[in-house]
């Protein structure tokens, strides 16, 4: 497996009073799959609008979907080429200040960088990854400060500690969502999960758990606990 795609969504704020749970989900599609699960997206979003007269240019947004409206998305798009990573912080048990937009970048990167970081793990032949990201969610800042960021984490640094090191090449690409399907359905896929932790509806992550091939909780001490007891630095 040589070339790895992630489409990628979050659900909850980043910053003091905006909740207390911030979740980012990847949809992981191998390069050799992407214009099969592209299209197959687009048919799928493209008749679930005309069977609920939604307009054509309107996006589906995870987070206005009705329940039978919900169900019936996600058993779409969980199919067999389908797999699903993220990682969800607790912002109640982080020390991460987060009231400034450059603090907000610096999380938000260290974050996709965890899931990236698995990623290698997973696939030890692994030679680029492909990230797509909602134009609209991702701030200026991390547009300019992503890709090197992964970079000098995830190869650079291992040059410290070993000396076989592989180059893996990191593409980000940011987009408008209403023109990329996949991220909407990464956007869907973010929502639902993100239910469990926000108001404990375990419902549709147990539709989706079997396609889960990675899932992190973050801090991992001290998450969903009533109060912090460490630092949780990221730099």
């Amino acid at each position: 497996m040589k070339e790895i795609n992630l489409y990628i969504d979050e659900s909850g704020n980043l910053g003091p009073g905006m909740g207390r749970y911030f979740l980012i989900c990847a949809l992981e599609i191998d390069q050799k799959h992407a214009k099969g699960m592209t299209k197959r997206a687009g048919r799928i979003i493209n008749r679930f609008k005309a069977k609920y007269n939604i307009p054509k240019k309107k996006e589906i947004k995870g987070s206005l979907l009705k329940l039978e409206q919900r169900t019936e998305l996600l058993h779409s798009i969980l199919y067999r080429e389908a797999k699903i990573r993220y990682i969800v912080l607790d912002l109640k048990n982080t020390t991460m200040l987060l009231k400034k937009a450059d603090d907000k970048n610096a999380c938000y990167n260290y974050l996709i960088q965890l899931i990236v970081k698995q990623l290698i793990v997973d696939y030890p032949t692994l030679e680029k990854v492909n990230l797509f990201l909602d134009n609209r969610s991702v701030k200026i800042g991390n547009r300019l400060s992503l890709k090197p960021y992964l970079y000098n984490k995830l190869v650079l640094e291992k040059l410290e500690t070993d000396e076989t090191v592989k180059a893996i090449e990191f593409v980000t690409n940011y987009m408008e969502s209403e023109s990329c399907y996949l991220i909407q359905w990464a956007d869907i896929l973010s929502n639902s999960l993100y239910k469990k932790y926000n108001s404990n509806n375990t419902t549709f992550y147990e539709l989706i758990k079997p396609y889960l091939i990675f899932e992190s909780k973050f801090p991992t001490k001290s998450f969903g606990k009533n109060k912090a007891k460490e630092l949780t630095p990221i730099y």
